[in-house]
């Protein structure tokens, strides 16, 4: 039988004993400090036990006075979180995070840190949560920075072992990575990303060209087209890699949606070639400007010298207020109910499709609809219409041809109302 921890032993003892009234509704609580001798651990594992009970609705907390027990209700049915929206929860859950944080913490106020690499509690945090998805990584490996667009500007920046310069990007892609290229100047490459995929044939030539710095890609939930790579397609690109010594970039900014938790290039590569992106604000909210990335020891060192011209120590509360908030557990309770809402985005984009039918391919996405006019013969007409076709035009770094057009989820319904009556 599992042994508890010290964690979950607190958790269970302050329950017992709120429900069992010896501590009434209203009554204080022993102080952290106490609670910390009692059960011979430290201040930061009291605190997560404080914060999952708070979120249970077993206490409530005073400021500069302590945690207090709350009365408790016949049943907990009621006290269930609705999420009503994706970020609604995880923003409420995050906000009790970072007034823990700020607990006792003047260390992170009024000093500065000494490891770019980000605060060391996170680091282990996202360790042990990457590791739970199968993606294997040490500590040191681990660098956090402020958002990926610093990550992706911290390596086109660096020197590679390679000493070439120019970027593979897919086309279309993250909009942000194209006005980076862009805004600096920076020599690259394309490569067509189509609905399904790219033509391998085309990735290996520009490999043997011997100019690339990195092909910087989105293998899961590609954004904006929705395409995600096979396994065999992974493991190919992966192949073409080794032989020409290129790394990858893999930006996993959807991977937590992704209910099947495929195999990503990080977890295939045998050659320490990937350079793996994890982004917190697309899984948690747009504000929380925290990215983790897996770094080959080659480039690490370059990259974390390089930080250290732009940010010192990047808002230290934020990261510590993320560990808690992963360690408590309330990381992995949002991303479940994400992926609930997902699967009923997906049910009424079905449901719609089906009593709205109409003659043009169409493409679920996480969070709505990607219509295929490739065949449309009044492309140029759409642009002048209802219909989000602005959505593509940053994602490409040439014109946009309005191949696609991406439909949210609120507007499906009178999109397709709309093209039935323009196709007719």
């Amino acid at each position: 039988m599992k042994q508890e921890s010290k964690y979950e032993q607190v958790v269970h003892y302050l329950k017992n004993e709120i429900e069992s009234g010896r501590f009434p509704t209203g009554s204080r609580l022993p102080s952290i400090r106490r609670l910390s001798q009692d059960f011979h651990c430290s201040k930061d594992t009291i605190q997560r036990a404080l914060l999952e009970l708070r979120y249970q609705k077993y206490i409530y907390s005073k400021p500069q006075s302590g945690y207090y027990a709350l009365e408790q209700q016949s049943s907990h049915d009621d006290l269930e979180i609705l999420v009503n929206d994706e970020h609604l929860g995880a923003y409420d859950d995050f906000r009790l995070c970072v007034n823990e944080s700020l607990i006792g913490r003047e260390n992170y106020l009024y000093n500065y840190y000494e490891h770019q690499e980000g605060l060391e509690e996170l680091r282990k945090s996202v360790q042990k949560l990457l590791f739970e998805q199968a993606i294997y990584s040490k500590p040191d490996q681990l660098v956090l920075t402020s958002g990926t667009q610093q990550a992706l500007f911290i390596l086109s920046q660096i020197d590679f072992p390679s000493r070439t310069q120019e970027i593979l990007v897919e086309q279309p892609t993250y909009h942000r990575m194209n006005q980076l290229l862009l805004a600096q100047g920076l020599p690259y490459q394309t490569i067509e990303r189509r609905i399904d995929g790219i033509d391998l044939n085309e990735l290996e030539q520009h490999f043997k060209k011997g100019k690339i710095k990195f092909f910087y890609t989105i293998p899961r939930f590609h954004y904006p087209l929705g395409h995600s790579y096979t396994d065999q397609e992974k493991r190919a690109i992966l192949d073409l890699a080794a032989k020409y010594q290129i790394y990858i970039v893999e930006d996993d900014y959807l991977g937590d949606l992704d209910p099947k938790m495929g195999q990503t290039f990080h977890y295939l590569d045998q050659n320490d070639l990937v350079i793996y992106i994890k982004s917190f604000s697309t899984s948690l909210f747009p504000a929380l400007r925290i990215t983790a990335l897996i770094l080959p020891n080659a480039i690490k060192e370059a990259f974390v010298s390089y930080k250290n011209i732009l940010d010192y120590d990047n808002n230290l509360i934020m990261q510590k207020a993320l560990s808690l908030y992963i360690d408590s557990q309330l990381f992995e309770k949002n991303r479940l109910a994400r992926l609930v809402l997902q699967e009923k985005k997906q049910a009424q984009i079905q449901k719609l499709l089906k009593s709205n039918p109409i003659n043009l391919p169409t493409y679920p996405l996480h969070d709505g609809l990607l219509l295929d006019l490739r065949q449309y013969p009044k492309i140029a007409s759409l642009k002048h219409s209802s219909l989000d076709l602005d959505f593509f035009e940053t994602s490409y770094l040439s014109t946009c041809p309005y191949h696609f057009a991406k439909v949210p989820l609120e507007k499906i319904e009178t999109t397709l109302d709309y093209l039935k009556t323009e196709l007719d």
